[in-house]
C-alpha cells in the first residue's frame, strides 16, 4: 500500500450517442425506477432533498482505498486521505466538487447536472492531470443511495463502471466505484472513497 494519489477517480469513456442512451436505459433499469421520494416530483420542477446532491454541500475529510490493478486477480489496495469540498449552485440543479490530496494539491473534481424532466443526473469527472471534462455518466438517487452506470472502457477492455453514494447520516457519506466485464452480472470494488464531514451546510442544505 502506498500514501499517493494513483491515476485519476474516473476511468476513460465510451463516447457516442448511441451508449449514452443506453447509459441511461442501464440507469434506470439498475433498480432505479421504484416508489421513491423522488418518483413524486413532477417533470420540471427543482431536485427534492431526497433525489438531490445537495446533502454534500460543505467540507469533508476523505479516506480513499483504491485498488491497485483492477481486473486483475491481484487484491493489491492504495490507501489515502485527502480532503473534499462541495457546493450546490442553481437551486440545486448543480453540484460541484474539488478533490485535494493530504497535502492540500487538487487532483481532480466533477460537475453534477440534473435533467429537470427525466428526474436523472448527469455526473461528469474532469482530473487535474489533463483538465478534461469527461462525458457525464447518468443516473439517480433511490432513497439513500446514488446509482450512476455506464460503457466504458479500462486498459483496451469494453465493461461496465459503475458508481455508488450511500448517504449513511448527514455526516458521513461513502462512494464507491465497481467495474464488470460481464454485462453486469457481478462486479468488482476498484475504489471505495469515505467522507466526513469537517464543515459546511448540514444534509439538505440548498
Amino acid at each position: 500500500m502506498t500514501n499517493t494519489i494513483n491515476g485519476a477517480r474516473r476511468t476513460g469513456r465510451v463516447t457516442s450517442a448511441s451508449l449514452v442512451a443506453l447509459a441511461l436505459t442501464l440507469a434506470l433499469a439498475a433498480g432505479l425506477a421504484g416508489p421513491t421520494a423522488w418518483a413524486a416530483a413532477e417533470p420540471g420542477a427543482l431536485p427534492s432533498d431526497a433525489e438531490g446532491f445537495a446533502f454534500l454541500a460543505g467540507h469533508w475529510r476523505v479516506q480513499h482505498r483504491k485498488l491497485k490493478d483492477p481486473l486483475s486477480g491481484t487484491e493489491e489496495w492504495n490507501e489515502f486521505d485527502g480532503s473534499a469540498t462541495f457546493m450546490s449552485l442553481v437551486d440545486g440543479v448543480v453540484s460541484v466538487e474539488e478533490l485535494r490530496d493530504a497535502q492540500g494539491k487538487p487532483f481532480g473534481g466533477a460537475m453534477r447536472t440534473f435533467d429537470r424532466e427525466r428526474r436523472v443526473w448527469s455526473d461528469s469527472w474532469v482530473g487535474v492531470r489533463d483538465g478534461v471534462l469527461q462525458p457525464g455518466v447518468i443516473g439517480r438517487f433511490n432513497g439513500p443511495v446514488g446509482t450512476f452506470t455506464t460503457p466504458d472502457t479500462y486498459k483496451d477492455l469494453v465493461i461496465l463502471a459503475r458508481g455508488v453514494w450511500r448517504r449513511l447520516s448527514p455526516d458521513e457519506v461513502t462512494w464507491e466505484q465497481f467495474f464488470s466485464r460481464d454485462d453486469g452480472q457481478s462486479w468488482q470494488l476498484t475504489w471505495h472513497m469515505r467522507f466526513v464531514r469537517t464543515g459546511g451546510p448540514s444534509a439538505g442544505s440548498k
